[in-house]
Parts: structure tokens; C-alpha cells; sequence
């Protein structure tokens, strides 16, 4: 029988996902009027048995107890969770808009970029959240502790971008945190376009310095209008990856100003211990960027273009 509703909320309509393994329904409380548009998104995965469904529901837990760990505006809310008929899921709040994937054309394979202005404000906010990932605590056994989170996949489809130009930072089935047993975890986890070289060349462990590069990946790709890796299969793009110089990014980004540069050039270093330390000095290294003076401009302007790619997105 098909599910339709899950706890104290209404299945909508499935969203679609990369996943082949988790499913999303856009999804209303019990309570709200029919007429409502949908505030909620629910993450749910299937029953099933044997090792490889035992990983996933140890990862999806994981995900779980992250989300209720946070408490950032750049972060969805969860709401409830739950399981029902041998289904787990996550109730989470709904972005109305689309990802950065489809604000960028990657969905179809057309590239484009974007204002330097927007570039910054979406940068800025997501260097915001992912700081609060990084430096995240909670209580565990009666005392306040650090969860160590590494988010390990930073990438534009888990930019989720508002009709508003709100930015929201999703998608914490591939993080690590002190919380996820070694025997659950998946080392690789993560877009291969996105992944820094000490990932990519051996058995580095996703770190703070990793994920920033996959801020920068994504910053270059604002910028510049074109994938970065992305190449025809993942040993190409990773091949692509190693053999990148960030060296002088002006030449191939004109028009930046040299805090900005500074910005894509130490980022995508391949020596993560060139790169800055943390989100957070990031952050502080966007603001003081021109680019920046815009950003109550760059948001509105970002909402617009957000409204427009939705609409495409349905036609």
C-alpha cells in the first residue's frame, strides 16, 4: 500500500533525489489547511534487511541526530522523525526554490555563472553555516562536547536557494562526526567533482581544510561559469583534480579583485595545509572583499534568478 502520511504529516508529492536508496515527499502537518502551500520535507528510508541496509540506517541515524544538533538559519530545522511500518524518516523544512546545481545549469549540462556580487553573498552564507557545522557541540553523556562534523560533500546540489535568496546548506548523509562508528562509515563519501586532492590521491581522512576546498570548487564554478572537474568519468575528473594549479586565478577569472583572488587561489591549493584554517576565516576574508558591499542587492537579485530557474525547472 502506498504511504500517505508519515506520523502527524501529509505526503504531498515525491521530490526528486540523487539518491537511488532514500526517498523525498514534499509534505504538510495534520493540522495545516489544505490550501497551505507545503512547508515540510520528509526524508525517509525504506525497510529492508541484510549488511548494506544496516549501513545505511546506522548513516541516516547518524544524519538524524546531526540535524537535531544544529540550530543555524543557514541550516534546515528538523521537526520530528519517526518510523512507521518498518519506515524511517526525517521531517525537515521546505526550501521553496531551487538547488545551486540548477541555478548553474548543471542539471542539464549547460553551465553558467553568476555575478561576482551573488558569488560572495552565496559564499558568505554558506561559509557562515559550514562554520557552525565545524565547530558544532552537544550534549552527550551529561556533558557539553565537540562533534568533530566534516560534512565531506559540499557540492551545488546541496545548496539549497530560496524565491528570497535565503541560503541553506543540506544533506548530512555523507557527514562524519564523533557519533558515526567506524564500521558505518564510508570513507569516499562524497561528489567526486568537489572532493580535494588529498582525498582523491589516497586514504586522507575528510577534514575541516577538505571541505573548504569544495567551497572553493564551487566558488570558481560562480565565477567562472564552467565546471571546474568535471570530467567524462570520476578517474578523469580526479585526474583533473590532482593536476590543477591555483595559481594567479585573475588570469582566468578577470575582473576579481585581489581580496577575491586570494580567496579562490589559497582555497583550492593542493596542499590543504596552505589553505585557510577554517570557515569562519573565510568568511572573514569575504567581507572584506567589494564584492561584499552589495549583499543586500546581491540576495535580492539572487531571489530573482531563483524564481526564474524554478519556473524553468517546472515547465
Amino acid at each position: 500500500m502506498e504511504l500517505q502520511s508519515l506520523g502527524k504529516f501529509r505526503l504531498v508529492r515525491p521530490l526528486a533525489v540523487r539518491s537511488s536508496v532514500f526517498h523525498l515527499f514534499l509534505a504538510r502537518h495534520e493540522d495545516d489547511p489544505e490550501a497551505a502551500p507545503p512547508a515540510y520535507v520528509v526524508k525517509l528510508l525504506p525497510s529492508g534487511s541484510g549488511p548494506e541496509h544496516a549501513i545505511l540506517a546506522a548513516q541516516f541515524e547518524h544524519e538524524i541526530r546531526l540535524y537535531q544538533a544544529f540550530n543555524h538559519p543557514g541550516i534546515p530545522s528538523a521537526h520530528a522523525e519517526g518510523a512507521q511500518n518498518g519506515v524511517r524518516y526525517l521531517v525537515l523544512d521546505a526550501i521553496d526554490g531551487c538547488d545551486l546545481a540548477v541555478l548553474l545549469g548543471h542539471d542539464v549540462g549547460s553551465p553558467r555563472g553568476l555575478s561576482k556580487e551573488i558569488a560572495v553573498y552565496i559564499m558568505g552564507q554558506l561559509a557562515d553555516a559550514l562554520h557552525h557545522v565545524h565547530t558544532a557541540e552537544a550534549e552527550d553523556k551529561g556533558k557539553l562536547v565537540e562533534l568533530n562534523v566534516v560534512h565531506r560533500d559540499i557540492c551545488p546540489a546541496n545548496v539549497l536557494l530560496s524565491r528570497t535568496g535565503q541560503v541553506m546548506l543540506a544533506d548530512y548523509n555523507s557527514a562524519t562526526s564523533i557519533w558515526l562508528a567506524r564500521e558505518s562509515d564510508m570513507s569516499q563519501a562524497g561528489s567526486k567533482a568537489y572532493m580535494a586532492p588529498e582525498r582523491v590521491v589516497g586514504t586522507a581522512a575528510a577534514t575541516v581544510s577538505s571541505d573548504i576546498f569544495g567551497l572553493a570548487v564551487m566558488l570558481w564554478e560562480m565565477l567562472k561559469g564552467q565546471r571546474c572537474f568535471k570530467a567524462d568519468d570520476d578517474l578523469k575528473t580526479m585526474d583533473a583534480i590532482v593536476k590543477f594549479d591555483a595559481g594567479h586565478p585573475s588570469r582566468r577569472l578577470p575582473g576579481l579583485s585581489t581580496k577575491l583572488a586570494e580567496i579562490v587561489r589559497k582555497n583550492l591549493d593542493r596542499d590543504p595545509a596552505r589553505r585557510y584554517a577554517n570557515a569562519y576565516q573565510v568568511l572573514q576574508r569575504l567581507a572584506q572583499c567589494p564584492e561584499a558591499a552589495a549583499a543586500e542587492r546581491a540576495q535580492q537579485e539572487l531571489g530573482a534568478l531563483v524564481v526564474e530557474a524554478s519556473a524553468k525547472a517546472m515547465a
